[in-house]
């Protein structure tokens, strides 16, 4: 597998690139051998040989596309590489961003299910003197499930997008679903006798 793309001029690169037929297919086929093998080496093994194409197939199509962009600041080998590495972190670093975001779902989706499996405490006044117990409570029973599990997800920092994915929903349906829960819960704290000075004074301590 070769390490080095074949010395062309960049504008020969650029031509093919756009082009079609058997130049265009030769340059795609050495430029995807190329950027593999870059790939490969810089990533240190962090993918395995499945992952690995469909980065490189996405680092392909990103410079195929950027072809306006490219300056001749650097020769085009360089400029590919950069791209194709760029692209390469960047979804690197979405997957992980990701699999935290699902792991802490399942968190979420656990606290969910104690939620509405508690019994109702026997003196509910009490527990509304605690600013924690009285969100805690509101969450159970003035929400709805999906808001339940918009608005915890939002208080252990799920990114929005990835609430979105879960609740199978758009990030516009997900904004009306927690500003309404949040609308429920402000109303119940309220209604528990806790006034503005202290839901502000408070705000940051209050993760269930």
């Amino acid at each position: 597998m070769q390490s080095r793309l074949r010395q062309r001029p960049d504008e020969v690169w650029i031509e093919a690139l756009r082009g079609v037929g058997a130049e265009h297919s030769e340059a795609v086929q050495e430029l995807t051998v190329y950027l593999r093998r870059v790939l490969w080496r810089t990533l240190h093994g962090r993918v395995d040989p499945d992952d690995l194409g469909e980065l490189v197939q996405e680092s392909l199509a990103r410079i195929v596309r950027g072809l306006d962009a490219f300056r001749g600041d650097s020769a085009f080998p360089t400029w590919a590489t950069g791209v194709a590495t760029r692209v390469a972190f960047t979804e690197l670093r979405r997957r992980s961003v990701r699999a935290n975001a699902v792991e802490s779902f399942d968190a979420v989706r656990e606290e969910v299910q104690r939620l509405e499996s508690e019994t109702p405490p026997p003196d509910e006044a009490a527990a509304h003197r605690d600013l924690l117990a009285a969100l805690r409570l509101a969450i159970r029973t003035r929400l709805t499930h999906r808001q339940r599990v918009a608005i915890l997800a939002e208080l252990r920092g799920v990114p929005t997008v990835e609430i979105a994915a879960q609740l199978e929903t758009n990030q516009n349906a997900l904004y009306k679903l927690t500003h309404d829960a949040r609308k429920k819960l402000r109303a119940a704290l309220l209604e528990a006798g806790f006034g503005e000075d202290a839901l502000h004074a408070r705000a940051s301590e209050v993760t269930p």
